[in-house]
């Protein structure tokens, strides 16, 4: 009787070590949009594990800064939801063909700054649904993929006007004091996609310089450009930091169609370490941090499916 009792705790003592029914998990994910271009779908992809999930239909997803909540662009309009994709709320009313794009949470998880097909970058307050204009542009001229300094205190962005080529420009989180960053020495380079590293003190951006598409890292007040991807010979696109900021996920652009996309994970020095294959066409990373997402269901825990297994 002694034994079996020893192997009855030994199973519980076991079960109880397994994830239960109704626990949050916090992983370090990675958010990104693929598919069919007329039809994107928002992914979670853990890269240890390798599993993949569907979250919602959309583009340009950003997770909140506690990992909780996710904005992203939905049937042309800005959307949240919780960090798994349920309980979606409309926040803005865009029609085609007017569009939101590139939403960003602020540092205190309270706005997020988005670009508009008019060319101009708004702040909506998440509680109230407010939108504010925070840039009047001129005609020709288009802000776009906004992103939060973490502090708070500033916005980079990339912008266009009737040239064709695309810099990057910073300002104060309330719109006041532009300041352009790139393309001040000439020459017919475009750099976009700007992101702040989560200190601050660099931007990982995109860049046209050399004749084809690399990841580079300034410094925040854009000096010191230094391309990090010179050794990759496909065009680079979509580069975003990790949470810690000590490694760089970016995918590429196929020349052909492919029904399968490639992650390239890369450090500050430019050392690709790792490669992932996606079975998703077209996929974009937009997001790389801890995820906090329920895993509450109605059906018993595995704890109490052993425990009905040896007691009843």
């Amino acid at each position: 009787m002694k034994k079996t009792l020893g192997l009855i705790s030994a199973a519980l003592v076991t079960a109880s070590l397994l994830v239960p029914a109704h626990a949050a998990q916090n992983t370090k994910s990675i958010y990104f949009n693929g598919g069919p271009l007329n039809s994107q779908t928002i992914y979670r992809y853990d890269p240890d594990t390798l599993s993949m999930r569907k979250v919602a239909s959309g583009t340009n997803a950003d997770l909140s800064p506690d990992g909780t909540k996710l904005a992203f662009v939905k049937n042309d309009s800005l959307h949240i939801a919780d960090a798994d994709g349920k309980n979606q709320v409309r926040l803005t009313n865009s029609y085609f063909p007017n569009y939101d794009t590139s939403p960003r949470w602020s540092p205190d998880g309270k706005k997020i700054v988005f670009a508009k097909s008019d060319g101009n970058l708004y702040l909506v307050d998440v509680a109230s649904k407010k939108v504010k204009a925070l840039t009047h542009v001129a005609e020709g001229v288009r802000h776009a993929e906004p992103d939060w300094s973490p502090d708070g205190a500033k916005i980079v962005f990339h912008s266009s006007d009737q040239s064709g080529f695309t810099h990057i420009y910073s300002m104060h989180a309330d719109g006041s004091n532009l300041k352009q960053l790139t393309g001040l020495g000439g020459g017919e380079t475009s750099e976009y996609s700007p992101h702040f590293s989560p200190d601050g003190r660099k931007i990982l951006y995109g860049s046209t310089k050399a004749g084809q598409s690399d990841a580079y890292v300034m410094n925040a007040d854009g000096s010191q450009p230094k391309n990090i991807t010179a050794g990759n010979n496909k065009a680079v696109t979509s580069a975003i930091w990790s949470e810690d900021g000590r490694k760089i996920l970016y995918t590429v652009n196929e020349k052909e169609k492919r029904q399968d996309s490639y992650f390239y994970m890369t450090t500050l020095s430019g050392d690709s370490n790792k490669v992932m294959r996606i079975s998703i066409p077209f996929a974009t990373p937009s997001a790389w941090q801890s995820v906090s997402v329920s895993t509450k269901t109605d059906a018993p825990s595995t704890l109490q499916k052993i425990t009905n297994f040896f007691l009843n």
